[in-house]
């Protein structure tokens, strides 16, 4: 009866270990080119800690746990992408929500990496 539990419990594990390696050990082929023009419209949404205001209110500072954000180029060019565990710097004259642990925003520009 042992043995029974503990493969069930052993194919448990694995089944909830193998999508979190194989989702870690794939990496990028290609760094994509990010866009920096100020006709650019950007959306992000994600999970963020620690918003706060900087250069004399103009900008805010956070750190990104898991961040999607998407821009739309003058021409039509699309950029997307995930960011994981890095500080972020927005414009402040956004359009959205943005509370102490969730953001939902539009602004114009780009998102600086």
């Amino acid at each position: 009866m042992k043995k029974k539990i503990m493969s069930i419990l052993m194919a448990t594990i694995l089944l909830a270990v193998v999508p979190v390696v194989a989702g870690v050990s794939t990496t990028p082929t290609e760094p994509t080119p990010e866009p920096t023009g100020l006709f650019d419209k950007t959306t992000i949404r994600g999970v963020v800690l620690f918003p706060r205001l900087t250069a004399g209110g103009q900008n805010i500072r956070f750190f990104a746990l898991r961040l999607h954000y998407r821009t739309i180029s003058l021409n039509g060019e699309h950029y997307s992408g995930v960011v994981f565990m890095q500080p972020i710097q927005i414009p402040n004259d956004f359009s959205g929500f943005m509370g102490k642990a969730y953001i939902f925003v539009n602004f114009r520009g780009s998102l600086n990496l």
